[in-house]
């Protein structure tokens, strides 16, 4: 593979089909691969020691690390013990899928060789909805997300009525929960201290707020809180905001809105106002924004 990344797709748009999940007890000398997925595969150890190869990298997992791979990378699992086993659950799905009825993967697995292993494996990503982009490691210390992944796997295996949708939820959640963790591992030191404003300004999106009243919800000055926002975003608060407005405002126009709802959920004081700071931001009306991106 060339790709650098694999964007595998936008957070707000995902529908995570589940296509196989099951508990599995692997014994000492068993290995599964070299093999390609058609989809992709959590692996969440719940005891042992495990070693999971992706592309010519490889990775310990032990009780509470989460193994992600696929969008068509060689891999490989085995144990790291010759006389114990280990025992892990499987979860196999796609990010986003229109049916929510699962496909077993086994039928599309291919088997490769150690030359198509040995190539640096490509990154996974995803798109998250203010603009930011979390890449997504392949081995996750996550101990506390197992009773998530633990209803997953009873819900597939007990199959009852509704599960196919039962189960996008509790995917869904389970994305969700991960993905938050990711950020707020990387989150900088800058970003945390900002974060109440942050939160208000994602919660409260029809209220046009002041720096001052930012500040005071971190419990900063203004002039340090603005410092401090730009460090952390790259943008003054104000610029920020804008943005902000614009990219929710281009969502709700492709998801139907009309401009006078629009405007009205984004604090705007009137359609007429919208209209024409969108132009002036975009270069574009929202109505000739809508059309050129359907």
């Amino acid at each position: 593979m060339n790709l650098c990344a694999l964007i595998v797709g936008e957070f707000d748009k995902l529908r995570p089909t589940v296509n196989f999940a099951d508990t599995t007890i692997a014994a000492p000398t068993y290995c599964w691969g070299p093999r390609i997925i058609p989809d992709y595969h959590f692996i969440y150890i719940l005891s042992g020691t495990a070693e999971l190869r992706v592309g010519n990298q490889a990775f310990e997992l032990r009780s509470g690390d989460l193994g992600l791979y696929g969008g068509g990378i060689p891999m490989m699992l085995r144990s790291k013990s010759t006389d114990s086993p280990f025992s892990y659950y499987s979860i196999h799905f796609q990010w986003e899928c229109e049916s929510a009825t699962p496909i077993h993967p086994s039928p599309r697995i291919r088997y490769c060789d150690e030359e198509q292993m040995n190539q640096d494996p490509v990154a996974l990503t995803i798109n998250m909805q203010d603009g930011d982009t979390i890449t997504l490691p392949f081995k996750i210390r996550v101990p506390h997300l197992e009773d998530m992944i633990s209803h997953i796997v009873s819900e597939y295996q007990q199959q009852a009525f509704g599960y196919e949708i039962a189960l996008r939820g509790r995917m869904s959640l389970l994305l969700a929960a991960l993905l938050y963790h990711l950020r707020e591992e990387r989150e900088p030191e800058s970003k945390r201290k900002i974060m109440p404003a942050l939160q208000l300004l994602e919660q409260h999106l029809d209220r046009v707020w002041s720096v001052s009243e930012l500040a005071h919800a971190c419990g900063y000055q203004t002039a340090y809180f603005t410092e401090l926002f730009k460090k952390a975003m790259g943008a003054t608060p104000k610029s920020y905001m804008l943005d902000q407005r614009i990219r929710h405002a281009k969502r709700l126009l492709l998801a139907g809105e009309s401009i006078d709802v629009i405007a009205s959920r984004l604090g705007y004081g009137s359609p007429h106002y919208f209209h024409r700071n969108f132009k002036e931001e975009t270069g574009m009306t929202p109505s000739e924004f809508r059309m050129y991106n359907q």
